[in-house]
């Protein structure tokens, strides 16, 4: 009897798990009159699809779509590739699934990255995660370069993937808090569209540096690398005085451009290469 009540209590518990998981899930989604969306059945329904497909249970990704809803993600977005995103991010990085939405909110809020491109954005992540970077200390990274991004028109997938290598190169230099590495590639690329300052930082010498595409806007990192490239022949002391002229001499700063000007264009390319080899 001991044996049948223990099993039995197993599907009764789980019952009741889900049970709470829905109701929940419900509750996030009704409106002030205590209306639930319409989008209710299609979000449980996905819920459901996840929790058949990959491990965890449909009370487990409930509960992370509660989640996603209470951090302020549409439910457009999360019908639209923001769900199923933080779904897999959770079973590939082992991560909490409550952890897993809440990253997936912040991390599109933070590059604004499309509800359609949550997926590829996700797999960038999962990427830099398993060459060494704490998805954590990367959200900090991008929360700090977000600015940054829409500076140099650069937000969305495509700037994620490709402000995502320079985070993991600072990461493995030995830049552990990726805010601060976030911020100053910020700073660097703001110096780097103010031509006037640039200007009169090399009055005297014979180097000429311009980031713009000729019309007023950042030329790219394939031309932000060679421009930089030119001060690879300067000693130290003229590199350095150069840095902080033009861009500041924070710490934060100095590592930063020393970084993109000692490993420049090829440990850029050679860290795509790595996270282009990860599955």
């Amino acid at each position: 009897l001991v044996g049948i009540g223990y099993t039995a209590s197993i599907p009764i518990k789980a019952f009741a798990e889900a049970e709470e998981a829905s109701t929940k899930l419900k509750v996030s989604m009704m409106d002030s009159t205590g209306k639930v969306a319409p989008e209710f059945e299609k979000i449980n329904q996905l819920a459901t699809q996840l929790g058949a497909r990959l491990p965890g249970s449909n009370a487990d990704f409930q509960l992370m779509m509660a989640n996603l809803v209470q951090q302020g993600i549409s439910f457009k977005s999360i019908l639209g590739g923001t769900g199923e995103a933080a779904g897999n991010l959770a079973v590939l990085l082992k991560m909490p699934f409550d952890e897993a939405a809440t990253f997936a909110a912040k991390m599109q809020d933070a590059t604004q990255t499309s509800e359609k491109d949550m997926l590829s954005l996700m797999d960038t992540i999962q990427r830099t995660a398993y060459l060494g970077v704490d998805p954590t200390n990367m959200l900090g990274g991008f929360a700090k370069l977000g600015a940054g991004m829409k500076m140099i028109k650069q937000a969305g997938l495509e700037g994620s993937k490709a402000m995502a290598p320079l985070l993991v190169m600072a990461d493995q230099s030995g830049m552990t808090d990726l805010s601060s590495a976030g911020n100053a590639l910020t700073k660097t690329f703001k110096a780097m569209l103010d031509q006037t300052k640039i200007d009169k930082a090399l009055k005297g010498t014979k180097l000429k540096l311009n980031f713009s595409d000729g019309k007023g806007e950042f030329g790219g990192l394939d031309k932000m690398f060679k421009q930089l490239d030119q001060l690879k022949s300067l000693t130290t002391q003229q590199r350095n005085g150069i840095i902080s002229d033009i861009f500041g001499n924070d710490a934060e700063n100095m590592q930063i451009l020393n970084l993109l000007i000692e490993k420049n264009k090829t440990g850029y390319d050679e860290t795509i290469a790595k996270m282009n080899r990860q599955a």
